[in-house]
C-alpha cells in the first residue's frame, strides 16, 4: 500500500512538473545591435508624447546628413523566368545578397546500356554468376541482391533470365 501511494505521488508530481515546464515561455530573442556605421536613435519611452518635429535646433533646420537614416535599397528587378524544366526535375529561385540564385534539382538521366550479355558470357561457362562476374555488367552488379532471389550469393540461369525480363535489360 505504501509503495502504491509513493508511486501515485511521484506520478502526480512528474505530471505537474511537465505541465509547469510546458507553460514557461522562452525569452524573446534579442535583436542584434546595428552595424557600427549606422547610428540609429533609441526609441522614445512609451510614456512620452510623440512629437512631429524632429529633434534638432530651434531654427527648424533638419538634422545633419550624417544623422539621417540611410535611404531604402532600390527594389530588385523581377527574377527572369526560368527555362522549362525537364520532366521530373524541380527548381526554385531565391534572392541573395549577391543576386538571384536558381537551384535546379532532378534525377540524373538514365545511362543507356546495351543489351544484356548472355548468361554463358557473364558466368564464364559455369552454372552461376558471382558478384565479381556481375561487375562486368553494371546494371546487374547494381541489382545483384534483387536478381539473387534465393539469396545464396550467386545468380542461377533462371534467376538471370527472370531479372533480364523484369529489368528491361534485354535491349528492347
Amino acid at each position: 500500500m505504501n509503495k502504491q501511494v509513493r508511486a501515485v505521488a511521484l506520478g502526480a508530481s512528474l505530471l505537474l512538473a511537465g505541465v509547469a515546464f510546458a507553460q514557461d515561455m522562452p525569452p524573446a530573442p534579442r535583436v542584434p545591435p546595428p552595424p557600427p556605421g549606422e547610428a540609429t536613435p533609441p526609441p522614445p519611452p512609451p510614456d512620452t508624447p510623440q512629437t512631429t518635429m524632429p529633434p534638432g535646433d530651434a531654427t527648424g533646420m533638419p538634422p545633419p546628413a550624417s544623422n539621417a537614416p540611410p535611404p531604402p535599397p532600390a527594389p530588385l528587378p523581377p527574377p527572369p523566368t526560368p527555362p522549362n524544366p525537364e520532366a521530373g526535375s524541380t527548381g526554385t529561385t531565391m534572392p541573395t545578397a549577391q543576386g538571384q540564385v536558381t537551384v535546379n534539382s532532378g534525377p540524373a538521366p538514365a545511362k543507356p546500356s546495351g543489351p544484356a550479355p548472355d548468361f554463358a558470357t557473364l558466368s564464364g561457362g559455369k552454372g552461376s554468376i558471382t558478384p565479381t562476374q556481375a561487375s562486368a555488367f553494371p546494371l546487374l552488379a547494381n541489382d545483384f541482391q534483387y536478381a539473387d532471389a534465393n539469396r545464396d550469393g550467386k545468380i542461377s540461369k533462371a534467376e538471370y533470365q527472370r531479372w533480364v525480363q523484369h529489368s528491361g535489360a534485354s535491349g528492347q
